[in-house]
């Protein structure tokens, strides 16, 4: 049996292969060549852009004990069913002590994960913990987060600061900090765990195909309710991502593109599994509510904070009315 590893870094690619060999140019100092291993999960992306990719598990030769290799996947699995791909293959290869997600969208600036690392070897309770994620010019971008609630739904759609201010407990999106602290749950784009998380809480949930599925294991994570298992967040490390660039929703001249219909599917099926089907329609109900707050805001002042996607509303509405009256089609 292979010997256990330090580190599996696990990116899931899908159509990107330019993106994806920055992203491993920029990940391989930061890795132990005699302990860790680089596990990139090819989701179908097809002939052309494997033919791509193939030669980066060419790039592990001469590591020592590392490893890298390419497992190609015969179905497009969606973000948590390719990590789950990849976890299992590593878990059958003699496992490793800590597992590292990282996108293809992304660029690991120097020493970002040498610091995460320090950071859950001195902190025992913390079983996971994110970098400070940020944009090209070094501007910071939010990373961790409070739980998504169907009260921060309605926060969410009014958009409105006194609204924000009052319940600010059920905040989602707060400051970006500049000083480590505890988290409700981390962005996916970059998180480092200890394996022995995934073993107590269980593998990403495949029905999220993409979204919601990092809250919706650090929300299961929480309910077991063991300190040992806490999530942090370390802004000394540092993590460039191209946002949305691997999934396509990207800003588009200053506007949001439209949301894909994954994305809404996802946050049904994370409220109905939290919350039930009636906490899955409050949590539409909720946000309709803070939008027309918004709207009637706008209307008398002529000011708006929102930011929506390109038809998120209408799109939320036609997928609120199928996931509320044909509720089996999120089981």
């Amino acid at each position: 049996m292979t010997p256990r590893r330090r580190i599996a870094a696990i990116i899931v690619h899908y159509r990107t292969p330019g993106m994806l060999r920055n992203a491993v140019a920029s990940l391989l100092p930061e890795l132990d060549r005699q302990r860790d291993e680089i596990v990139i999960v090819d989701n179908a992306s097809g002939k052309a852009d494997l033919e791509r990719i193939r030669p980066l598990a060419g790039v592990g030769v001469g590591w020592g004990g590392g490893v890298m290799r390419v497992i190609e996947s015969r179905d497009n699995l969606g973000f948590a069913g390719g990590n789950n791909l990849a976890i299992q293959q590593v878990m059958c290869d003699g496992g490793a002590e800590y597992i590292l997600l990282l996108n293809p969208d992304t660029l690991v600036r120097r020493g970002a994960v040498v610091t995460l690392l320090a950071f859950l070897e001195s902190h025992p309770n913390a079983a996971a913990v994110g970098p400070r994620l940020e944009d090209l010019d070094g501007t910071p971008q939010q990373s961790a987060f409070g739980f998504i609630t169907p009260i921060s739904e309605f926060i969410r759609g009014a958009s409105i600061g006194p609204v924000s201010r009052m319940l600010q407990r059920y905040q989602v999106y707060g400051s970006v900090s500049e000083h480590a602290h505890r988290t409700d749950w981390l962005a996916g784009a970059c998180v480092l765990m200890r394996t022995s998380l995934i073993e107590r809480v269980g593998l990403l949930d495949e029905r999220f195909f993409m979204y919601f599925e990092e809250v919706d294991f650090f929300r299961r994570a929480a309910l077991i309710g063991d300190q040992r298992f806490e999530a942090w967040y370390e802004p000394a490390a540092h993590v460039v991502h191209l946002v949305g660039q691997s999934s396509g929703v990207v800003r588009d001249s200053g506007h949001r593109n439209r949301l894909p219909a994954y994305w809404f599917e996802s946050r049904h099926h994370y409220f109905r599994k939290h919350f039930g089907y009636l906490g899955m329609v409050a949590a539409d109900g909720c946000w309709f509510a803070g939008h027309l707050l918004n709207l009637a805001r706008k209307l008398f002042t002529g000011v708006s904070h929102a930011h929506l996607a390109h038809r998120e509303s209408r799109d939320l509405l036609r997928h609120s009315v199928r996931a509320c009256f044909l509720p089996w089609s999120l089981t």
